[in-house]
This record gives C-alpha cells, sequence and structure tokens, in this order.
C-alpha cells in the first residue's frame, strides 16, 4: 500500500513538472505574440502615396471647457502637412473662454471654423451629439475624430492616417494609436501601461478580425457609412462608448485598416485616476451592445489565464522540488521565470519602442501583468453591482 502511495505521490509530482513545461512554453509563444504589432509598424513605414491620391479629411475635435487645451493643440492639427483637409470644432456648451479661443484662430486659419451643441438638446447624450452634428457639417467625404486634449507628434498625422486608407482600397475606417503623454508616478505609470496593453491586444488583430473598439482619439471614418447606418441611433440613449459601439457594430475586416506609423500617433493629456476607472466602468455597459466579441473576449481572457497558471505551476514546482530535495529542479523551474520575465519584458518593450512609447523595467512589466485580473474584477465587481442608470441619459 506504501509503495502505491509514493508511486502516485511521485507521479503527480512529475505531471506537476511537465504541465509547467508545457505552461511556459505556451506563455513563451503570448511573449512573443507583443512583437507582432511591431512587426505592423514596420511594415507601415514603406506606405507612400501622391498628394492627389489622398482623400480629403475633415478633422471632427469635441471640446468642454478646454479653452487652455485649444490653445495648446489646434495650431499643430492646423499647420498639418497635408493637401485638403479643414477643422471643425465641436463645443459642448463651454462655460469658459473657449468661444473667444476659436474666434481669434480662426481669424488666423481660414481652414478652422466650429460650431455649438445646444443646451437644450435631450434626446441624444453630448457626446453624441456633437460628433453628429460635427459629421453632417463636415465638407469632405473622410472625418477625422478626436478630441481637444489630444495633438498629434507630427505634422504627418493627417499624410499617415490618408495613405493607410489609399493603401486599402475598399477602407471605410482607419483606426490609429494613442498613447498618454510620459508618466510621471505609479498611478500615472499603471494607467500608461494599461492603455499600451490594451492596445498593443487588439490592434494587431484588426487586419483579420476588423476594429474591436476605439476611443474617438485618433480614427478616421467615411462619412457615408455614418449615415448610411443613421449614425448612433441603435445606442442613443448611452451616454458615453458613442465611437466604441459605432465601430463595433460597423467594423469587418474588409472595410478596416490599422495606422500604426509612428508619425500617425496622437498624445493625450494623462486622465486622473477616478476618471480613468470611470471611463473602464463606462466600457462595461458600451461592451453590452458590441458584436462578434468571442474572438477577443477569448483571447483576452486565454492571456490572463495563461499567465496565473505559469506564476501557480512554477512556484508550486520550486515549492515541491525543495521539499523533495530536487534542487536541480528547483533552480531550473526558477531559471525559467527569470527567462520568461526577460523575454516578455523584450517583446513588450520592442512594440512599445515602435510606437515611440516609454519602455518599463522587465519586472515591472511583470507586476504590471500580475496586476491585471485584479483590475478586471474591481471593475466588474463595481460595475456588476453598480446602479445601471448612471450610464444611460437621463431625459427631462
Amino acid at each position: 500500500m506504501m509503495e502505491f502511495v509514493d508511486l502516485d505521490i511521485v507521479t503527480i509530482t512529475r505531471c506537476l513538472y511537465i504541465t509547467c513545461g508545457v505552461v511556459w512554453i505556451l506563455s513563451i509563444l503570448r511573449c512573443l505574440a507583443y512583437r507582432h504589432l511591431a512587426n505592423i509598424v514596420e511594415k507601415s513605414r514603406m506606405q507612400s502615396c501622391p498628394d492627389d491620391e489622398l482623400p480629403a479629411f475633415t478633422v471632427i475635435i469635441t471640446s468642454h471647457n478646454q479653452s487652455d487645451c485649444l490653445k495648446r493643440h489646434l495650431p499643430l492639427i492646423i499647420t498639418q502637412i497635408y493637401p485638403n483637409f479643414e477643422v471643425l470644432v465641436v463645443d459642448m456648451n463651454s462655460t469658459d473662454d473657449s468661444e473667444k479661443v476659436l474666434e481669434q484662430l480662426e481669424a488666423e486659419y481660414p481652414n478652422l471654423r466650429h460650431t455649438f451643441t445646444p443646451s437644450t438638446s435631450r434626446d441624444i447624450s453630448t457626446q453624441r451629439l456633437a460628433i453628429t452634428l460635427g459629421i453632417k457639417g463636415a465638407s469632405n467625404p473622410w472625418i477625422v475624430l478626436t478630441q481637444a486634449d489630444c495633438c498629434p507628434i507630427s505634422h504627418l498625422w493627417l499624410r499617415r492616417l490618408g495613405e493607410s486608407i489609399k493603401g486599402h482600397r475598399s477602407a471605410e475606417i482607419a483606426l490609429g494609436y494613442t498613447r498618454y503623454k510620459k508618466a510621471k508616478g505609479y498611478t500615472e505609470q499603471k494607467m500608461y501601461f494599461y492603455r499600451l496593453w490594451q492596445q498593443m491586444k487588439t490592434l494587431k488583430y484588426t487586419p483579420k478580425h476588423g476594429i474591436y473598439r476605439c476611443d474617438g482619439t485618433n480614427m478616421a471614418y467615411k462619412k457615408d457609412l455614418f449615415l448610411s447606418h443613421q449614425g448612433f441611433a441603435s445606442h442613443s440613449n448611452l451616454l458615453m462608448g458613442a465611437t466604441d459601439i459605432m465601430v463595433n457594430q460597423q467594423s469587418t475586416k474588409d472595410n478596416s485598416v490599422v495606422c500604426v506609423h509612428p508619425e500617425a500617433i496622437v498624445e493625450q493629456q494623462m486622465p486622473g485616476h477616478k476618471h480613468w476607472v470611470q471611463d473602464r466602468l463606462y466600457f462595461q455597459e458600451s461592451r453590452r451592445h458590441f458584436k462578434n466579441t468571442w474572438f477577443y473576449r477569448m483571447r483576452s481572457a486565454a492571456s490572463i489565464i495563461l499567465h496565473a497558471l505559469l506564476m501557480l505551476t512554477l512556484i508550486a514546482s520550486i515549492t515541491v522540488a525543495i521539499l523533495n530535495e530536487e534542487y536541480v529542479i528547483a533552480g531550473v523551474a526558477a531559471s525559467l521565470w527569470v527567462i520568461h520575465t526577460i523575454i516578455q519584458g523584450l517583446s513588450f518593450n520592442t512594440t512599445a519602442k515602435a510606437l515611440n512609447n516609454q519602455g518599463y523595467s522587465h519586472l515591472r512589466i511583470g507586476w504590471f501583468i500580475h496586476l491585471l485580473p485584479f483590475w478586471h474584477l474591481r471593475i466588474w465587481l463595481q460595475y456588476t453591482f453598480g446602479n445601471k442608470q448612471k450610464y444611460r441619459k437621463k431625459y427631462i
């Protein structure tokens, strides 16, 4: 009987070691997949297009009490090196000096104009109304959406968007990359990492599966596509998530393209932590209206589960090996942990560098990835047990 028990323990131990090795290999492949977006960035550098073939753009900027942002960012957008474009600012009932700033800039730049949302609007969220007014008032067939707290890092931002569209004949949506401004403290580094991780996770699959989500800060969109789908009619009762739901429902692998050229990047001001959490809560509500989400959600869940399994099997293998005085196996398992951390950091930072993002230490990347399940769990719990009415338009 004792021999049977001893044999069973040995078998279980060996199965644990084998499982750890298999999970480690799968996790390494997951880490190497971080580099896929960097390869797309390199391919995008080779795109070019004559001026007369580039689409005409109307850049729509939504703003609310952001006069300082308009002063800083509008000149960088209006002076883009592009043959045919205009800039239309939609002011959402600002009470600061935004009107004065816009009038001063319009006197200086003839391709800038502005409009505003009426304060009496009741049947649609302010965000959706602002975008709708901007698109209907656009003079050109292509719309570029961004926000007042965003600015391109290059004067060739619009040109790179235009080249990505012309490189894909059936394109109706072009999704660009947006990063936060350089993070300073731990909280800002966490938010910076999370946004980079989210976009790395979704952008690389767009060419084969369409666009999963976007935040409306760096996106080109065909005006006719918006009008043919009646704009935001299917989700007009929601406060946020306008572009997320619109693009998810209308994007396909045939009409969507990503533009991740380093000169097409837009930089956004770092939000406060409370605003960051609120945006993620609103996304939980928006996601309920998404279509064809199984692939992205499955990949995201599989990635988090795989990383958790790796940590559990590595810790278990090291512990069991030490208890059994198998110090060589314990050393091998510890070495696998170190190698995984290095490869994960190198792959992640390769794509971050390609996208002109700040890098992270390998340990910091591993720490943040450990925390991802807890960040998701916190938001899910807040959303699940919170008041759902706050995500919807309140009618008077």
